[in-house]
Parts: C-alpha cells; sequence; structure tokens
C-alpha cells in the first residue's frame, strides 16, 4: 500500500504518531449525551422568517437563487456587542436590505478553558465566559448570531460549543482551528478530546440541523502552495467530522484568494463535495483581503463590490445555499468600526440591483472547467492522505489520533507528500493548479524588497546578523516575508512559527543562541505580549532585542469603545516598533 510513499517519509509521520491515547469514542459519547439533553431553541432570527434552524433558511434563499448575507463583528465588550447586533437590526429595517447573519469574534481567550487563562495575554474584543452571555447575544436581535470562531477547534470547544447550542446556534466551528497554537493549553490530547466531545454535542443535533463548521484559510491549508489543496484537506476534515465523529460538516474559504474564476470554481467544488439533500456543503466565502490599499481607502470599493457581484450571478445560477462575508475598506489599516463594516456590506448587496442586467452576458464555462478540475485534484490528494497515513502506521479510525499527527505535521510537507502532481503526476516537487496568491503575494514583495536593498551599505551588512524571526498569533504572512528577505540577504535566520507563547519564543531563541528577534502579533495581544516577553526576558538575565510588528492597535480600558494606538507605548518599554521590513533591515544594521 501506497508504495509511492518513501522509507524516510514514512518514518516522519510515524514518528509523530501518538502513544497510550485515551479513549477517543468515550468522550465522543459523553457529548452526544449531554448534546441530547439540550431543549430545542428557535432563535429571534429563525422566528422571523419561519423557520427552526439557519439551514432551512439558507436553503429558501438557495431556492431562490439568493445569497445569504454576513458580516464580522467583536467589538470591545459584551454590551457593546450586544448594542452592535441591536444596530444591525436597525440597519436593516433603515435600509431594506436583509444582513442575515453575525459572525461572533470573540477574544481569542474565550478559546482557551477558564481554568488557564490567568496571566495570559489579552487580545482584542470581548469575552465569552458565562452561559448567558451566548443567549444575550443571540437574542438581542432577530439577526442571526453565528458562534465560529474560539469553538469548536480550541481548547474551550466542549464549554462554548454546548453554550453557543443551549443559545440556539447551527453552525458551529471553526474545526481546522485545531491546527493553531493557544496559549496556556499545550496537551494536545487533552485540547482534542474536548473537540470531540463537541463535535459529539454537535452530531446529537444532527436532524435540528446543527452543523460543524471549518474555515481553510487561517490554520494548516493556509500554507498549501495549490489552493486546490484545500479541498482536499476539506475532504480529510468532512472524513473526521462527519465518517467518523457522525456530524455534519461544511466547508468555508476565502480571504487569501483574490482571483475571482478560481475562487468561484473553488466555491462550487466545495458545494458539489459537501452538500447533502438538506444542507449547502459551503457555509460561507470570505471576501479578498489581501488587495486593500492602506492608502487612499474609498478605493477598496472598487475591487470588492464586483467579486460580491460575482458571487450573486453564481448563486443565482448554481443555488448552493452559500452566505458572503464582506470586509470593510479599511481592514488594512485599523480596526473597522461597525458603521465602516455594515457600509460595505451595504455597497455589495446593493450589488443585487444589476445583477439581472449582467446576467444574460455571464458564460461560465470557464469556471465549470476548472471546478470539474479541482473536483479531480482534490479528490486525487485526498486520497493520497487517506492511503499515505494508513501506510505509515496513522490509526484511520481513530479521529484523536489522525488530529495529533496532523497537527505535528509540516504543513508543508502534507502538500509535498501528497498532492497529485507529485504522486500521481510523478513531479519532484508540487505544481499547483490554482498558485496560491497569499504565497505568490509573499514571493513578489520578498524579491522586491531584497532587489532595492540588496546593493545598498544596508543589504551587505545584513549577511552579518543572526534573528529569530516568529508569529505570537495565527497569522503568518508578515514573518514569513521578514523571514525571506533576511534568507535571501545571506542574515542566519531562523523561523520559529506561529502562535508562539512568549515562554516558547525565549526558549527557542536561547536553543539557537539568538538575542534579535522580530515578533508579528495582529490580534490586539502587543501590550500584554510586550510586557509579559520582556518580565521573561528579565528572569533569563540575557539582553536580547525584541522588534515587533503588525497591529499596534488595542482596547486600553475597560469599556474602551474604539482601540487606540499603543505604538509609543511599546516604544516606551525598550521594544523596537517597526512598520515596513525595510525600516527593521536598517534597524538591525544601526
Amino acid at each position: 500500500m501506497a508504495d509511492w510513499l518513501s522509507q524516510t517519509n514514512r518514518e516522519y509521520i510515524a514518528s509523530l504518531i501518538p502513544k497510550d491515547l485515551p479513549d477517543w469514542k468515550a468522550a465522543w459519547q459523553e457529548g452526544f449525551d449531554e448534546g441530547k439533553k439540550i431543549p430545542k431553541v428557535v432563535t429571534p432570527f429563525c422566528k422571523e422568517h419561519g423557520v427552526t434552524n439557519e439551514v432551512d433558511y439558507r436553503l429558501q434563499q438557495a431556492a431562490k437563487g439568493k445569497l445569504t448575507w454576513r458580516i464580522i463583528i467583536g467589538l470591545s465588550s459584551l454590551e457593546e456587542e450586544i448594542e452592535g447586533m441591536k444596530a444591525i437590526q436597525q440597519f436593516n429595517e433603515e435600509t431594506g436590505l436583509h444582513l442575515d447573519i453575525a459572525h461572533q469574534i470573540p477574544m481569542l481567550l474565550t478559546g482557551t478553558p477558564a481554568k488557564y487563562r490567568e496571566n495570559l495575554p489579552k487580545a482584542l474584543g470581548y469575552l465569552l465566559d458565562q452561559p448567558e452571555d451566548w443567549d444575550r447575544i443571540v437574542n438581542a436581535s432577530n439577526v442571526q448570531a453565528s458562534f465560529n470562531d474560539c469553538h469548536i477547534g480550541t481548547p474551550n470547544a466542549y464549554n462554548n460549543t454546548l453554550n453557543a447550542l443551549k443559545a440556539g446556534a447551527t453552525y458551529n466551528g471553526v474545526f481546522t482551528q485545531f491546527g493553531w497554537d493557544f496559549d496556556g493549553c499545550p496537551d494536545d490530547v487533552e485540547n482534542f478530546l474536548s473537540n470531540i466531545k463537541a463535535i459529539g454535542l454537535v452530531a446529537s443535533k444532527y436532524d435540528e440541523k446543527a452543523v460543524t463548521d471549518s474555515y481553510m484559510d487561517e490554520s494548516m491549508p493556509a500554507y498549501f502552495l495549490d489552493q486546490s489543496s484545500y479541498l482536499a484537506w476539506g475532504m480529510l476534515e468532512h472524513y473526521l467530522v462527519s465518517d467518523l465523529m457522525k456530524s455534519r460538516y461544511s466547508f468555508s474559504f476565502g480571504h487569501y484568494e483574490n482571483k475571482l474564476i478560481p475562487k468561484m470554481a473553488l466555491w462550487l467544488a466545495g458545494s458539489d463535495t459537501f452538500k447533502l439533500d438538506d444542507q449547502p456543503g459551503v457555509s460561507y466565502l470570505q471576501a479578498d483581503s489581501i488587495s486593500h490599499w492602506e492608502n487612499y481607502v474609498e478605493a477598496n470599493y472598487g475591487f470588492a463590490i464586483p467579486e460580491a457581484l460575482l458571487a450573486i450571478l453564481v448563486e443565482k445560477r448554481y443555488k448552493t445555499g452559500l452566505s458572503w462575508l464582506s470586509i470593510p475598506i479599511t481592514e488594512k489599516v485599523t480596526i473597522p468600526t461597525l458603521e465602516g463594516i455594515l457600509n460595505m456590506s451595504a455597497a455589495c448587496q446593493r450589488a443585487e440591483e444589476k445583477a439581472i442586467e449582467y446576467e444574460p452576458l455571464i458564460d461560465f464555462t470557464a469556471i465549470e472547467n476548472l471546478r470539474d478540475k479541482i473536483k479531480d485534484y482534490g479528490t486525487k490528494m485526498f486520497n493520497n492522505m487517506m492511503e499515505g497515513l494508513e501506510a505509515a502506521g496513522v490509526d484511520m479510525t481513530n479521529p484523536l489520533e489522525i488530529m495529533i499527527v496532523l497537527k505535528r505535521m509540516d504543513p508543508a510537507k502534507i502538500e509535498q507528500f501528497f498532492h497529485s502532481s507529485v504522486v500521481n503526476e510523478g513531479h519532484s516537487e508540487v505544481v499547483p493548479l490554482i498558485p496560491a496568491t497569499l504565497w505568490e503575494r509573499a514571493a513578489i514583495e520578498k524579491d522586491q524588497i531584497i532587489n532595492r536593498v540588496k546593493d545598498t551599505p544596508t543589504g551587505k551588512k545584513i549577511k552579518d546578523k543572526k534573528m529569530l524571526v516568529v508569529s505570537a498569533d495565527v497569522h503568518s504572512f508578515g514573518a514569513y516575508v521578514v523571514y525571506s528577505v533576511l534568507e535571501g540577504l545571506g542574515a542566519e535566520v531562523v523561523h520559529g512559527g506561529v502562535s508562539l507563547e512568549a515562554l516558547d519564543v525565549l526558549d527557542i531563541a536561547d536553543e539557537y543562541g539568538m538575542t534579535d528577534i522580530c515578533i508579528s502579533l495582529h490580534n490586539g495581544q502587543m501590550l500584554d505580549y510586550s510586557k509579559l516577553i520582556l518580565e521573561l526576558a528579565a528572569n533569563r538575565g540575557k539582553d536580547y532585542h525584541f522588534y515587533f510588528g503588525g497591529n499596534f492597535m488595542c482596547y486600553m480600558n475597560e469599556g474602551d469603545t474604539e482601540p487606540t494606538d499603543i505604538k509609543h507605548l511599546i516604544d516606551e518599554q525598550g521594544i523596537t516598533t517597526i512598520d515596513t521590513v525595510e525600516e527593521l533591515l536598517d534597524e538591525l544594521v544601526k
């Protein structure tokens, strides 16, 4: 079996298999039994539309060829989030539009069990904690609250999913976040048992159409060179969630892709692959987040509305039940206000008014042809993963074991080992069907910076430098570009990975004998993180030099409604703040 998998690669995978695991079925059964005790809840949104769950509303919309509309909302406190939900209902009433779903983004700490939260850095957003918190958000308005981030996929999956289901949630995710590292939660067995129990909860609500949702772009699939590999990963998740753990599953992606035909084709491939007779296969598509300008931000409407218009036209034709998640024009420069979020949704929704005039002009052949190729590539890679993992000794009937092995694997190796261009076509490297836009952009940006600085005094001095580069959250793009530029200029550089706790950063630095450390932070945790890492560094008695880049906005005080730029506070602690890679290079050679 899998004679194409080299002995070296078999041994690598086998080395990741955990020993003496507890019984995953007992954890799943515990969740399933508890879920059966939860009474059926019909949310205000569902009552408004005469349905008993969000899935049935989506199917009604799909029958009409209409998208559902979705925004992300994560305000500074629970009270403000509740007021935000009320404001969305008011927006609908005043405009006559139908913003259907508010995707909740609570503080990242929500994904950490309460017993592990002490002394951990806080990020942006509100904390979901008490059971009534979910209920208050759901009942604040007749807009559907969707509890995705910081639920399934996190160490606190069971507690949070239990509360979400009790409040009437239909979609529960984000499953693929099991690939993240969460501060204070290093025990993957404990973390994944919580997820298996949570999926047991959702499985108990199968007939009520509760769904385990997933999102490809901010976990291991984001490292793939080929976006068609997303489908293969989704198929593997579907195997875990549906075949082994008996829950409904849905597939979502979007914000790292700005090429319209591939994006629409992957959506349709996912819909064909994961849909059921009574459930859409794709939950939501997130709008392009990588094409935003930092200046003249109003120009960002120029690419966002055409993208939404094409999604409207695709849904009119294929009737998939998709939810479209718009992104405000200020995404790249600041934390968006609710007004900005609503304005973008309104602009995208109003594109429906012109869709009927475009419809006769659209030929969907290119999208359909690429859809079929994606399904072929994705299916082959999925089959290769199933066959290869089993050949390496992974128990393919045990979701706990599979999840641990996948999390321990280098994501690049997953694609290199199993991609159809390598296994089925005999190439030595991955040949993408759809080159992933994020990594195309990273390569272009890296080359541009290197070409600008390589012959300058700064560029010539960098080769003498040693640096550790890490990300303190799941965002990988910035850290990757920094690492690639330093490496390309000849520096001795180590990429320590993503989602690293402060303690781990210092441990890696000490292991490699490095004192210059560049840290990328984007989730609003920069101030707390800076204080913690400086305290830990002082205890070690070493002269580290920290360089922080990313998002310098955070909420300073309880009750703040707008984030504050805290860059000067980071500087005052003796940490060097940087806005560009070239600025970092200049600082390094001073």
